[in-house]
């Protein structure tokens, strides 16, 4: 930019000369001239972000693994990136477009069928469905002078699904994709542009999703050309120096042999990419495990899809092993992550969320981990006496969190501690509790009992519980919550009376201890897949890629707000790398 200069003293002649035909002069000391230079401002054109959003439909990550292609593996080097990245555990693809489009899984947005209807509920089948829009409604919404263009081949997908696209155009053929993908980004009004690609997924159908297979490895290497083509256009853009392009590649769902559908990791397993060119290289990931969601219970319809708890209707003889009475010590262990509650934070007041206990006023004898506020506590009584300690506020923050119970006697006395991450949160002793008498009659119960402490009832999700019939040293504890399992080795062993992973994916929680029993699940069990985010885990391993991601990720990158009360289930993992695209 050139810089120029302006004569202060003939600006104002020019204005004197200018001025003597309007009014008479009034005289003033004439200083002497002064120039003073002038720069032509610098463009401050605020940079624009835009988002690329491809989906090659059918493509597994595991398989594109073993030899990813020249224009995919060309961005690496930019990008975060999954080759183990989850779809929904309902794979069909309406229900998996579902998912990726509203950032909710199936079993809220009710999305199975090739009209992309939300299915009613069988239970009340008058009931209002809730509203889960696409990613597209919302930017209409919040952002109305965004352009938007979906480029589709399913017309159920196009004109139901991403009907609030400012544009939808329909195609036959991935060639025709990409050619029409290509006009699109000439246009300077571009802003979020989507595109689905099927080739891959019907030569997977005709043969198998496996680069074994030349077909399905030849259709995803022509589809990795175009992605190549589709690049070079975006970035032959006039302005594309003054915008900021998130480029998402990613799959609706994978496959297993030919066919996909199920909830297999095959079949769930896809790749997914977050390219910028200031994005630092990252493959995430993540170590998983699933956990089922627990929720309200009603106790007149114990088959409510408002609810869900585990828990047998008549006590099993096993679950007298479950009581302090037995040996006169107990650990309890589990993994949790808590839900917001209806005003949109973590607070509830007094759910038990895993328990052996009755109807309980003050004392009642059992033990029981529930939720006070932003806490959680640990209880254990004998009917007229009781030890009660908190461990602090637990699960305020999205991330999982360990809890450890235990009792035994210490140096004679009875002693409880309460442990968050298998650190000593608190302790308490109480000389006159009668051991012998802490045992209860009512069921081991995972989730709500609305026999106990109170009528609210606490969302959270739960896994890796075990019982042990003995209190965990600390160092055994602290080794405990940076794993997940037990090992078939532990020195312990033999005193774990319960374990249930809470893996299952049917409707019983099954013990993994051998003779002890199962529970059966009250309700619906929904499961989900996650990155376990504990404190011992390395961050870059702790963020699972999902098809819920998407949604967030491309409503951060417009700035649009995400509000709580949308309910979308994925999370916003880009904003954590802002120092490297954030200038």
């Amino acid at each position: 930019m050139k810089n120029f200069k302006l004569n202060i003293q003939s600006i104002c002649m020019a204005l004197a000369v200018l001025g003597a035909g309007f009014t008479s002069c009034t005289k003033y000391l004439d200083p002497d001239p002064t120039y003073e230079e002038y720069e032509l401002p610098v463009d401050t054109t605020l940079v624009s972000r835009k988002v690329l959003l491809i989906s090659i439909d059918g493509l597994v990550g595991n398989e594109l693994k073993k030899d990813v292609p020249a224009n995919i593996k060309g961005m690496l080097d930019n990008s975060k990136y999954s080759y183990e990245s989850i779809a929904d555990e309902n794979t069909s693809d309406p229900a998996s477009w579902a998912t990726l489009m509203t950032g909710v899984s199936h079993n809220k947005h009710n999305i199975s069928s090739e009209s992309y209807i939300p299915a009613p509920n069988p239970n009340n089948p008058h009931e209002n469905e809730a509203f889960y829009p696409s990613v597209f409604y919302r930017i209409l919404e919040q952002a109305p002078s965004k352009n938007t263009t979906a480029i589709t081949q399913d017309q159920g997908l196009g004109n139901v699904l991403l009907m609030d696209a400012g544009e939808n155009i329909l195609t036959n053929t991935d060639e025709q994709t990409r050619d029409k993908a290509i006009e699109e980004l000439k246009k300077n009004s571009t802003d979020v542009l989507f595109l689905q690609f099927t080739s891959a997924l019907k030569a997977g159908k005709n043969s198998s999703f496996s680069f074994d297979s030349p077909e399905y490895k030849e259709a995803v290497s022509k589809l990795d050309g175009f992605i190549g083509e589709i690049k070079k256009a975006m970035e032959a853009r006039p302005n594309f120096r003054k915008e900021e392009w998130l480029f998402i590649v990613t799959s609706n769902h994978g496959g297993i042999e030919d066919g996909y559908g199920g909830s297999s990791f095959q079949e769930r397993n896809t790749f997914t990419l977050y390219h910028n060119k200031l994005f630092k290289e990252l493959e995430l990931r993540a170590d998983m495990f699933v956990a089922p969601r627990f929720y309200g219970y009603d106790l007149d319809n114990i088959n409510t899809d408002k609810a869900m708890r585990g828990r047998n209707t008549t006590v099993a003889p096993e679950e007298v092993n479950y009581n302090v009475n037995r040996t006169g010590e107990i650990t309890v262990e589990a993994k949790i992550k808590i839900n917001k509650n209806a005003s949109g934070n973590y607070s509830y007041s007094w759910p038990p969320f895993l328990s052996k206990v009755a109807a309980r006023s003050g004392s009642t004898t059992g033990w029981s981990l529930f939720r006070s506020g932003n806490n959680v506590n640990f209880f254990v009584a004998d009917g007229s006496d009781k030890i009660e300690i908190t461990g602090g506020p637990v699960g305020v923050d999205e991330v999982w969190t360990h809890i450890t119970g235990t009792f035994s006697r210490v140096d004679g006395v009875p002693t409880g501690k309460f442990y968050v991450n298998g650190t000593l949160a608190s302790s308490d002793k109480k000389p006159l509790l009668n051991v012998g008498n802490i045992a209860s009659t009512s069921p081991l119960t995972f989730g709500y009992q609305q026999e106990v402490f109170s009528t609210a009832y606490l969302d959270f999700y739960m896994t890796d519980v075990h019982i042990w019939n003995v209190a965990l040293t600390d160092a055994e504890v602290l080794e405990n919550a940076r794993r997940i399992g037990v090992p078939a080795d532990h020195p312990r062993i033999k005193n774990l009376v319960g374990y249930w992973a809470l893996d299952d994916g049917e409707n019983v929680f099954k013990n993994k201890v051998a003779g002890m029993p199962n529970l059966p699940v009250w309700g619906k069990a929904s499961y989900n897949v996650f990155g376990n985010n504990l404190p011992y885990v390395d961050p870059a391993k702790a963020i699972l890629i999902k098809s819920q991601d998407v949604m967030p990720q491309v409503l951060y990158w417009m700035h649009v707000n995400v509000r709580d009360n949308w309910g979308l289930e994925g999370q916003n993992f880009l904003k954590n790398y802002e120092i490297e695209f954030l200038k």
